[in-house]
């Protein structure tokens, strides 16, 4: 009896561990929309987080140079012992310099021959203490620190233009990963649907061979046609599984995580001029606009670079104080003025980094021009594939609905012996292939339009 309520206390925990275990793992699925999924790759994508950090540098590069144009101010200070201090002999003839005797003791006369005397004398002192401010402003130098400055913001400008940029290829990922498991989950469920009418019909071809109404080749042929559609369900089954990974590498989630995606093909139907189109993205795309500020900088460059063969002229202050065992009165000494700085020759240095400049400058504005017109062409493309998919949903708007009728028709016409099991079999392929075909051409024509969107750097509202 101990033993029977032992056992069925031990059974009831570990059921309810795994009733916990199921509804941890029901609570555990996370179900993202279209927009969520984009906010989500925003911050956790690597690539983003990677323009993100060079938005910083760049920040931190304005900061920089902001620092050029202002005063330069430091301290220094430093403690020195010397235990032995440098001695010097000084031979006087016999008059010494007052207090000479308070460094060494004079030589006895067995150690001196003549009538001189002869002193040591050491030099400096054992503990010294010097301490200093200094500062220093330029005052002119041509602009240099300034186009600088100005270059760094401009670099930084360029950079946040490169982040919305990654952001708007970022959200054109999602959004085919994000379409792409949805186009999955619907092809799986016509794997389904395509095996469920498969298997009706190899009931009916049995029941119509025991009454004698089919034939053997008529049951063989529906049992091929069950193997192949199964086959077909475990395939779309693992692309529905890969898509859902690809669409999970993107947002950077661990794949083993519980994650489902909620929408549909749903978009609205837009009308679109292709020269607006096009006329929309040179004025909107981030990349056109990050190249136009990486010319500024460039340009700022150019200037920084002239004036290494120019003089300038800056500010100086210093204050600094002197302190050891001998001195009395501690030293203190200050002085200011302005030091002016000519370059004679710098070996060709500073023509070497103009050209080096100005090559930059022409390669970025060459970079553009290229740029444009890829630009153009991407827009031309993605309109003639959008307008593409909209007249393949307008054709296919009924095809589904009368292959589903056509097909009732067949499964009866079968039913009573009038058609063969190869005109049943062609019906039912028949509606794989418009319930296929509709909904590749509505991920396409979904897809198409953020294509289109990312393509003109703006949203098309219907």
């Amino acid at each position: 009896m101990y033993f029977s309520k032992r056992r069925l206390s031990v059974n009831l925990g570990i059921a309810l561990l795994i009733m916990y275990s199921s509804i941890s793992q029901v609570e555990a699925e996370k179900i993202l929309t279209l927009e969520e999924s984009i906010e989500l790759a925003k911050q956790s994508n690597l690539s983003s987080q990677s323009v993100q950090e060079r938005v910083k540098a760049a920040e931190a590069i304005v900061r920089t140079a902001r620092a050029g144009m202002l005063p330069n101010v430091a301290i220094t200070s430093s403690y020195t012992y010397t235990p032995n201090l440098a001695k010097s002999v000084i031979q006087t003839g016999g008059f010494g310099p007052p207090g000479a005797e308070n460094f060494l003791p004079s030589p006895s006369v067995e150690e001196n021959d003549d009538a001189s005397d002869v002193f040591e004398l050491e030099f400096g002192a054992h503990q010294n203490f010097r301490g200093e401010a200094a500062l220093r402003q330029p005052v002119f130098a041509w602009g240099r620190y300034y186009y600088n400055y100005q270059s760094a913001k401009f670099n930084l400008f360029g950079v946040r233009k490169e982040l919305e940029a990654a952001h708007n290829q970022l959200a054109l990922d999602v959004s085919e990963a994000f379409y792409g498991v949805l186009l999955a989950v619907e092809f799986v469920k016509v794997s389904q649907q395509t095996v469920d009418l498969v298997e009706k019909q190899l009931q009916i071809a049995r029941n119509l061979f025991d009454s004698g109404a089919a034939t053997k080749f008529d049951v063989l042929r529906a049992e091929v046609q069950l193997a192949n559609a199964k086959s077909q369900l475990i395939r779309t089954q693992n692309t529905a599984r890969t898509a859902k990974n690809a669409y999970k590498n993107i947002l950077n989630i661990n794949l083993t995580d519980n994650v489902n995606v909620k929408g549909d093909f749903n978009a609205p139907e837009v009308e679109l001029d292709l020269e607006t189109l096009i006329l929309a993205a040179k004025t909107n795309r981030p990349e056109i606009h990050q190249f136009g500020f990486t010319e500024q900088a460039n340009q700022k460059r150019v200037a920084v670079a002239k004036t290494g063969s120019r003089p300038d002229i800056s500010f100086f202050a210093n204050y600094q104080v002197d302190d050891n065992e001998r001195l009395r009165e501690m030293n203190r000494i200050w002085n200011l003025g302005f030091s002016l700085n000519l370059p004679i020759f710098d070996g060709f240095a500073t023509k070497a980094a103009v050209q080096e400049s100005e090559a930059a400058l022409r390669q970025t504005r060459l970079g553009k021009h290229q740029l444009i017109d890829a630009i153009e062409f991407e827009v031309r493309s993605a309109y003639l594939n959008l307008v593409e998919a909209k007249a393949l949903i307008e054709v296919q708007k009924n095809t589904v609905e009368q292959a589903r009728e056509s097909l009732r028709i067949a499964n009866l016409r079968y039913e009573n012996g009038i058609i063969t099991s190869v005109e049943f079999t062609d019906a039912q392929l028949a509606l794989t292939q418009a319930e296929v075909n509709r909904l590749q051409s509505m991920y396409d024509y979904v897809v198409g339009l953020k294509k289109l969107e990312k393509a003109t750097g703006q949203k098309l509202d219907g």
